[in-house]
C-alpha cells in the first residue's frame, strides 16, 4: 500500500478523487486502488523556542546570547492529535511506500520532511511535483513520480533558511531590546525591507520643491533648444515669450516613424500582486490569499512562483488552453484567432523557469462561469486571462509623428501617437495612448495660435505603494553595486514571491509602518529603531548575501552547515561589538490605565508587559479572579490575528467584537466573525478565560 501525503484537507480530497480512494478508514485517511491519502494542514511541527531549550533563556538577557541551539522540532499548538494519526499511518506495516504530495516548492518540501522525521518514518519516498490540481496534472504527476533524492538539496536550502532566520531573529531581537529597554522586532529580510521605507521617507521628508517654467505652445507642443526644455526663472521664460509674440509659427519638420510596443510578461506571482494592488486596490497578502484558492478550485497553476515563462515543452498546449477561454472570453479570442498566436522568446524560456512556470489558467478554465467565484476571484482571475491572451497577441504597433515648430527663431516639438494594429493593446487601450493627429505639412503656416508660460515645481520622491515596494523588492538589483551580488539578485529579488506578502504584513503589525491609502509608511518606532540598528543589521547587502549563499546550498555547490557556521560567527561579532558599548535606555514607564471591567468580577482591567510578552489581567488576579489572557493567546495566532488594545477594549465594554479577515486553517481562507469571552480550562483543569466565535447571523452560545 501507498501512503499519499497532502498539505491540507482540500488538496487530500483531490487527489483522492482522481486515485479512486474513496473509502475513509478509521484514521481518516481515504483508501482504494492501493492507496491511503491522508494531509496535514500545513506546518504540524515548528523549532523549538529558546525557553523550549532551557530555563535559562526564559528572560531576555544579553549575557544569554548568543543562543545556539542544536535545533529540535515540537508539534505546533492542537497539532498533537493529528501528529499522532500521521505517524500510526506513515509508519503503519500495511504502508510501503510514502508519496510526498505536499505544495511543490521549498516550504512544501519543509512541512514534509520535518514530519517524516519527526516521526521517525524510515519508508521509502516518491515525489509528487505538479504546479496545477486539474485531475490531468495528477494523474500525469503520479505517472512522473519523482525519487525524493532529487530534491534534498531544495530540502537543505529551506531547511537552512528556517535556521538562519531562526539565530539571526531570536539573536538580534533579544540583543537589540535588551541594549535600548523597548521592544526590537528584527528580521533578516523584513528590518533591510523597513530600512528601504525608512530612507525613502527620509528623502521625501528633506525633499525641498524647485520652482522652473516652462514656454507652450497650444498648450502640447514645448519650447526646447537642444539641452534642456524648462527655464530656471520666470524671466528668462517671458524673455522667449516676448520674442514670440508677434511672430508667425511655421511648420518646419514632420516626421512620422512606425513604432511598436512588445506585449508584456506573464505573470509570476510579485508581479500579479503588483498588478492586484494597481488595478484592484488589493493587498499582496490578500492576492497570495485568493490565488491559493483559485488554484485549488483547478482554475489558475501554482501560485509561490518567480518566473514569468513557460516551458518549451508547454508550448504545444498553448493554442488549446487559448480555445478554452473562449467560454470566458470569446470576442477576445475570436479576435485573436484572426491573426495567430504569438509563442517565441518571449512566453517560452526554459532557462528562467527553475521550480515552477508562470501563472496561466489550466484547461478546467472553461468551467470557470459555472464555478462559484467571489467578485475578488473574479477579478484577480480576469487580471490572469487578459494576460494570458495579451502575452500571446501581437505587438501594439502606432505611428509617432514629431513635429517641429519655428516662432521667432525658437523651436517647439510635440510628438503624437496614433494606433495602426492594437495588438495585445486591444484589452485594454489607455487615452494617453491615442492622439488627434494634426493637419499639418512641412512649410504650413499656423494661422492662429497660443504660447504660455507655465509653472512647475519639482516632486519629491514618491513614498512607497505596496506596488511599488514590491516592484523594488522584485529589483533590488538596482540598489546594490556588487556585480556578483547585483547579478544573483537580479533573477530572485529580495525575499520569495510566497515570503513578500508576510513581510509586508509583519512589519505593519509590528507598527514600524501603516498603510495611509495606498502607501506605506515608516512609524516614529520604525524610524527610531532603523536609526540605531548598524549597517550590517539592516543592509540590503547583508540579506542579498545570504540569498546567494542559500541558492548555493541548494545547487549543491556548498554545504548548509557552512553557510549556518558563517552566520553563527557574524551573529557572534554584533553580540560582541554591542556588549562592548553603552546604550541609552529608550524604556518608558507607561501610566496605569484601565481598559476596561473585568466580566468575571468587575476589577480594572490592566495591560502588563514583561519580557516582551503581554498579558491583560484584573486588578484582582490572583487572589480572587481567574481573568487572565496573553495577547499571543492560541486563539488569536491560529487565525492570524493579534489581540490587541482595541479589540480588548471593545470586548470589556461591549461583550463582543466583530473581526474580518479571519484565517480557517483548514480551509486555508479568510472569513469574517463575532468573538467574545467564554470559559474554558487549562491543560491542568483549571478554570480560565478563553474566547470563542460565531457568524454574524448565528446568536450568541451559552458562557460568560
Amino acid at each position: 500500500m501507498k501512503l499519499v501525503v497532502a498539505e491540507k484537507p482540500s488538496v487530500m480530497r483531490d487527489i483522492a478523487a482522481v486515485l479512486g480512494a474513496t473509502k475513509k478508514n478509521a484514521e481518516g485517511a481515504l483508501c482504494g486502488n492501493g492507496y491511503m491519502v491522508t494531509s496535514a494542514r500545513g506546518h504540524f511541527v515548528r523549532l523549538k523556542k529558546p525557553e523550549e531549550y532551557s530555563d535559562r533563556y526564559s528572560k531576555w538577557d544579553i549575557a544569554a546570547l548568543p543562543i545556539l541551539p542544536d535545533f529540535e522540532f515540537v508539534p505546533v499548538e492542537n497539532a498533537e492529535k493529528e501528529l499522532v494519526t500521521l505517524e500510526k499511518l506513515m509508519n503503519s506495516g500495511k504502508v510501503d511506500e510514502i508519496i510526498e504530495a505536499t505544495d511543490a516548492g521549498r516550504e512544501g518540501e519543509c512541512i514534509f520532511r520535518y514530519i517524516y522525521d519527526y516521526v521517525g518514518c524510515r519508508k521509502p519516498v516518491s515525489r509528487l511535483w505538479i504546479s496545477s490540481m486539474t485531475e490531468a496534472a495528477i494523474r500525469d504527476g503520479f505517472e512522473n513520480l519523482k525519487p525524493a533524492s532529487d530534491y534534498d538539496t531544495l530540502f537543505a536550502a529551506g531547511f537552512a533558511r528556517n535556521k538562519l532566520d531562526w539565530l539571526w531573529g531570536i539573536n538580534l531581537t533579544r540583543l537589540y531590546t535588551d541594549c535600548f529597554g523597548v521592544k526590537f522586532s528584527i528580521g533578516r529580510v523584513r528590518t533591510a525591507v523597513l530600512n528601504m521605507l525608512v530612507q525613502r521617507e527620509k528623502e521625501h521628508n528633506a525633499f525641498t520643491k524647485q520652482t522652473f517654467y516652462k514656454l507652450t505652445l497650444n498648450g502640447e507642443a514645448v519650447w526646447f533648444d537642444g539641452d534642456t526644455d524648462t527655464f530656471p526663472t520666470k524671466t528668462a521664460a517671458e524673455a522667449i515669450y516676448n520674442k514670440c509674440m508677434g511672430s508667425p509659427c511655421k511648420v518646419v519638420s514632420v516626421k512620422k516613424q512606425r513604432k511598436k510596443q512588445n506585449r508584456p510578461l506573464l505573470f509570476s506571482l510579485t508581479s500579479l500582486q503588483v498588478e492586484a494592488n494597481e488595478k484592484l486596490g488589493f493587498s499582496a497578502a490578500k492576492t497570495l490569499s485568493i490565488m491559493q484558492t483559485l488554484y485549488e478550485k483547478k482554475l489558475l497553476t501554482y501560485p509561490r512562483t518567480d518566473s514569468n515563462y513557460l516551458t518549451e515543452d508547454m508550448a504545444a498546449i498553448l493554442p488549446e488552453r487559448v480555445n478554452m477561454v473562449r467560454e470566458y472570453n470569446e470576442e477576445i479570442v475570436d479576435m485573436m484567432s484572426v491573426h495567430g498566436l504569438n509563442i517565441d522568446s518571449r512566453v517560452i524560456n526554459n532557462s528562467k523557469v527553475s521550480d515552477h512556470h508562470a501563472i496561466i489558467p489550466t484547461e478546467n478554465i472553461a468551467q470557470a462561469r459555472n464555478t462559484e467565484l467571489t467578485r475578488d476571484e473574479t477579478g484577480i482571475l480576469e487580471l490572469v486571462l487578459n494576460r494570458f491572451l495579451e502575452v500571446l497577441s501581437a505587438p501594439y504597433e502606432y505611428d509617432e509623428t514629431e513635429y517641429i515648430f519655428d516662432i521667432g527663431g525658437e523651436t517647439f516639438k510635440q510628438k503624437l501617437k496614433v494606433p495602426v494594429n492594437l495588438g495585445w493593446k486591444m484589452f485594454e487601450i489607455d487615452d494617453e495612448d491615442v492622439d488627434t493627429p494634426l493637419n499639418y505639412a512641412e512649410g504650413d503656416t499656423v494661422s492662429e495660435f497660443t504660447i504660455k508660460v507655465e509653472e512647475c515645481e519639482t516632486m519629491p520622491p514618491k513614498r512607497y505603494t505596496e506596488s511599488a515596494l514590491l516592484k523594488a523588492m522584485e529589483n533590488i538589483d538596482r540598489r546594490i553595486e556588487d556585480k556578483e551580488l547585483s547579478e544573483y539578485v537580479s533573477e530572485r529579488g529580495l525575499g520569495t514571491p510566497a515570503t513578500r506578502a508576510m513581510i509586508i504584513e509583519k512589519i505593519l503589525s509590528d507598527e514600524y509602518a501603516v498603510r495611509k491609502g495606498k502607501t506605506i509608511i515608516p512609524t516614529e518606532t520604525g524610524i527610531q529603531m532603523i536609526d540605531l540598528l548598524p549597517e550590517a543589521v539592516k543592509s540590503i547587502k547583508m540579506t542579498a548575501t545570504m540569498e546567494l549563499q542559500l541558492s548555493a546550498v541548494q545547487n549543491g555547490s556548498v554545504s548548509a552547515d557552512e553557510v549556518i557556521g558563517g552566520i553563527i560567527s557574524k551573529i557572534k561579532s554584533i553580540i560582541e561589538t554591542e556588549k562592548g558599548k553603552e546604550h541609552i535606555s529608550l524604556r518608558k514607564a507607561p501610566p496605569k490605565v484601565s481598559l476596561g471591567k473585568c466580566p468575571k468580577c468587575g476589577g480594572n482591567v490592566y495591560k502588563f508587559v514583561r519580557d516582551n510578552t503581554a498579558v491583560y489581567y484584573c486588578e484582582n488576579t490572583p487572589k480572587s479572579c481567574i481573568f487572565r489572557i496573553y495577547e499571543d493567546d492560541r486563539f488569536f495566532t491560529s487565525k492570524k490575528k493579534k489581540l490587541t488594545d482595541s479589540i480588548m477594549k471593545k470586548l470589556l465594554a461591549e461583550g463582543e467584537v466583530k473581526i474580518t479577515g479571519l484565517w480557517s486553517e483548514k480551509k486555508g481562507k479568510t472569513y469574517d466573525g463575532i468573538i467574545f469571552f467564554k470559559d474554558r480550562t487549562d491543560k491542568n483543569g483549571n478554570p480560565k478565560v478563553g474566547f470563542e466565535m460565531r457568524f454574524e447571523d448565528k446568536p450568541k452560545k451559552g458562557g460568560k
